[in-house]
């Protein structure tokens, strides 16, 4: 864990204490002499609170990004990324399909940048050959989709801190591990130049405002499965993660999304994590009427969320539902499985975590277009269910 996080779980422990001890002793005292002694206590919280959140504020202004980051952009890794324009492609067992609003330098190694533009999008084949990335554009979503095998999909959206080589990475373990196609919604949400206040609401608003951007991309794909029969007997499900989580709640909030069928066209809509603000969520989340199921999965000692508590002012949505709960959702509580872990559905590499088995099979069954079976699993002392650690 980074300094960074360490702060945070400080800086919990720290502000909680004053509350704590207000709490204890209005409990366990009833006599009206101390309640000078408990309004002081509840007074001394805010004020702690208040200060360690300007503490910590001072201290994200100076820090660094991770190295991971800077290394996703050496020059030795973009080497084995080739971006062409026309040509043949290649089917693949490493293959999916990328739609990416980035500036895109076509004669240069270098070819897609840290910036979102709303203005730019690019449909984008994307290969493994050799232990070199074949980037290919293509005219149309339906052409892409036609190149696939017969396989259910997933329409992936990552969240803060993807370049677009670790995109790339992200949507390859999707692929691989859960035996889907993928569908990669790709904006910019790291900017290397940046700390990590700054790229914070960087990724903010590079999430929200890419949200009429991803409003089409969804329309697309409702027409191709409406029209066609690439998707047939194929599910298509939805898969959003941490700040990602913002364009769709921004899409659904601003009605961008407009539809007359009535017949959904989604199988699963799985909000991962999700950093979005956890107050009235029910309300934008109940108007959704184009997915069979949705789903919740949070962490109350997620170490990013509750970072990203301090950093917002409010507590998200992945960290603890907050009431009222949305009534056409299922609410998976991971926190007794997967720690403080903010990312539990993918073995990364470089990290340590490890995917329990019944993890694995949870997001398995639901990527895969099939409804999740309670069986087995207990209630959640939040919400909903509890993920079996």
């Amino acid at each position: 864990m980074c300094n960074f996080c360490n702060g945070i779980v400080i800086i919990e422990t720290l502000g909680n204490r004053w509350y704590n001890l207000s709490i204890f002793v209005g409990h366990f005292f009833k006599y009206n002499q101390l309640g000078c002694f408990v309004y002081f206590c509840n007074i001394m919280n805010k004020c702690c609170s208040i200060y360690l959140l300007t503490w910590a504020l001072l201290a994200l202004s100076s820090c660094k990004l991770p190295r991971t980051i800077s290394r996703q952009n050496e020059i030795s890794i973009w080497q084995k990324i080739q971006y062409k324009t026309d040509g043949e492609m290649l089917a693949s067992d490493t293959a999916f399909l990328m739609v990416s609003n980035r500036h895109f330098f076509e004669q240069q190694t270098i070819f897609a940048d840290e910036e979102t533009d709303t203005a730019q999008r690019h449909l984008l084949y994307v290969s493994k050959v050799n232990d070199i990335w074949k980037v290919q554009k293509i005219q149309s979503l339906q052409e892409g989709i036609s190149l696939f095998p017969h396989k259910n999909w997933v329409l992936y959206t990552e969240g803060m801190g993807k370049t677009f080589t670790g995109n790339i990475e992200r949507a390859y373990l999707m692929t691989s591990t859960y035996n889907v196609n993928v569908i990669l919604f790709d904006y910019a949400s790291i900017n290397s130049t940046l700390g990590i206040k700054k790229n914070f609401d960087y990724s903010l608003r590079n999430s929200n405002i890419s949200s009429a951007q991803y409003a089409r991309f969804l329309k697309e794909i409702e027409s191709i499965h409406r029209s066609t029969a690439l998707f047939q007997k194929q599910s298509i499900s939805i898969f959003l993660h941490s700040m990602g989580n913002l364009m769709f709640r921004r899409m659904m909030l601003d009605q961008l999304f407009e539809r007359n069928e009535e017949a959904p066209f989604i199988e699963n809509i799985i909000f991962n994590a999700p950093c979005v603000n956890r107050k009235n969520h029910h309300r934008w989340i109940s108007k959704i009427t184009f997915a069979k199921n949705i789903y919740v999965n949070f962490n109350k000692a997620d170490y990013k969320l509750n970072g990203a508590m301090l950093l917002s002012g409010n507590r998200k949505l992945g960290s603890k539902p907050k009431f009222p709960f949305s009534k056409n959702v299922y609410y998976m509580d991971f926190h007794a499985a997967v720690g403080k872990t903010h990312n539990y559905f993918l073995n990364i590499p470089s990290r340590s975590f490890v995917m329990s088995k019944p993890i694995q099979n949870y997001f398995f069954q639901i990527l895969n277009g099939k409804k999740f079976s309670h069986t087995g699993f207990g209630k959640s002392p939040v919400v909903g269910f509890e993920m079996i650690p």
